[in-house]
């Protein structure tokens, strides 16, 4: 399972996730992995209590800052602030100090939202599509990345997913595939403001990109 940072990294880090990572937020896929999936909860031990959003469309940091501000641990997992009781779960929330009466209301709001959390003992937390509630995996999300694309019906990418190299050489030979390299004309159709939109090479324009590749 893997989790992505602000930065672009993830906490179990792999050149699968890192390109793919890439890949999505070059091609305005969306800001990150998290404006597509979420968490379904199993036994805690992956999600952030505070920082991941795992319990309605945002993190609980921003839904609640005060008690975020007051709580011991900011960066605890979900399982260390509860415990298994009788076969039931039970929420164990720490404050560095006595709250005041709204605090303690604010208190109460989080809870009423907990109630709607089932955890699962000896399952593991796991990303799932937003909508859908279908397991999130590198394949599925290579699914959505390449869906609606008449090119990649064609045999050629096929192919290309089964040769052996780098995932790296992979994403760039795919994006070269789909016209989908920084060239001048592409940032121009993008909006990007640049000096020229004529090749670099040729000082033309209109050439995709395909040709220009396999013509050098």
């Amino acid at each position: 399972m893997e989790k992505f940072e602000k930065d672009g990294k993830s906490r179990k880090s792999s050149l699968w996730w890192k390109d793919l990572k890439e890949v999505w937020d070059s091609e305005g896929w969306g800001r990150n992995f998290e404006d597509r999936v979420e968490w379904k909860v199993g036994n805690g031990n992956d999600i952030y209590f505070w920082e991941d959003m795992w319990l309605g469309s945002d993190a609980l940091k921003k839904v609640f800052p005060r008690l975020f501000s007051l709580c011991l641990v900011k960066d605890a997992k979900v399982v260390e602030l509860g415990s298994w009781s009788a076969g039931v779960w039970v929420w164990h929330l720490a404050w560095r100090r006595p709250l005041f009466l709204w605090e303690k209301l604010l208190v109460e709001q989080l809870r009423q939202a907990l109630l709607s959390v089932m955890m699962v003992l000896g399952e593991e937390d796991r990303w799932v599509w937003k909508g859908v509630g279908l397991h999130f995996s590198v394949s599925s999300a290579y699914s959505l990345v390449r869906r609606d694309r008449v090119a990649d019906s064609s045999p050629v990418f096929g192919k290309l997913w089964r040769c052996k190299v780098a995932p790296s050489v992979l994403f760039t030979a795919w994006r070269v595939l789909e016209n989908r390299i920084a060239t001048r004309a592409n940032l121009v159709r993008r909006g990007v403001v640049v000096d020229c939109s004529l090749c670099c090479l040729c000082e033309k324009g209109g050439r995709a990109l395909p040709s220009l590749v396999f013509r050098v």
